[in-house]
């Protein structure tokens, strides 16, 4: 593989022709059974899956190499070469940065937070991901055991617990725009944020802060000891005088 440059590929425009059909599909009027379908596009939906699902398995093949890559002790020259080699590529891009992350022992945490983007653009990057190379059974990885997006969001939420740059701001938006599925699995790891983290909660709490009705919620499926187990944990960082901890502190109801 070092013999290589690039061994993970990925064709140019991939993600683009997975946007258009995705686009047709939402344009597309459902057909019942008394519709009438126009000639030569009976089978246009079908034709769009296949290759939705082909799409889904050239992307899973690429996280795969790149994970191969990751677990080779000579693979990081050839891992950073295929990571330029895919840079335009929007889903592949940050989990090439993650995947270069965890090759090089989660020391350099800066060029993974930055492939991620914030606002809403950001979070409909993370659920392409997920709809794209979930779309297709994957085997697999020892880097991906659950697939790239779920292990993108493990990893960033880490960096959330260890108060790194701008890791807060960019979970809690992923959260916001999370699929219900994907939301339950992030409200899992907010709760331990909640319950484990509270020096981290109140020092990011102005962006935490836009996020209270989903925490409210998350507080409210918390066993009552694991509530008062957080509560308490916020009572030993706040000070009376702290006007973010008083805010706060009402998530969580009278003292």
């Amino acid at each position: 593989m070092a013999a290589d440059a690039a061994p993970c590929a990925l064709r140019k425009g991939i993600y683009e022709s997975w946007l258009g059909m995705s686009k047709r599909a939402s344009q597309r009027p459902a057909v019942t059974q008394d519709s009438l379908v126009a000639p030569g596009t009976a089978n246009r939906g079908v034709s769009d899956a296949s290759n939705s699902t082909d799409i889904g398995r050239e992307y899973n093949a690429f996280f795969q190499c790149l994970s191969d890559l990751a677990d080779n002790q000579q693979g990081g020259e050839a891992l950073e070469s295929s990571c330029q080699a895919a840079g335009a590529d929007p889903i592949a891009w940050p989990v090439c940065r993650m995947a270069v992350y965890l090759k090089r022992g989660r020391t350099e945490s800066k060029d993974f937070l930055d492939a991620l983007l914030l606002g809403k653009k950001g979070a409909q990057l993370v659920w392409d991901l997920e709809g794209i190379a979930g779309s297709t059974p994957a085997p697999s990885s020892k880097m991906f055991p659950k697939g790239a997006g779920y292990k993108l969001l493990d990893e960033l939420f880490l960096l959330v617990l260890d108060d790194k740059d701008t890791a807060a701001a960019k979970y809690f938006n992923m959260w916001s725009a999370a699929s219900p599925a994907v939301e339950k699995y992030m409200s899992s790891q907010v709760q331990v944020l909640l319950r484990e983290s509270p020096a981290v909660v109140v020092k990011q709490w102005p962006v935490v802060r836009n996020y209270r009705t989903q925490l409210k919620k998350v507080l409210t499926a918390m066993p009552a000891p694991e509530v008062k187990k957080s509560r308490q944990g916020f009572d030993g960082f706040c000070t009376p005088d702290n006007l973010d901890c008083q805010e706060l502190l009402k998530l969580f109801g009278k003292s």
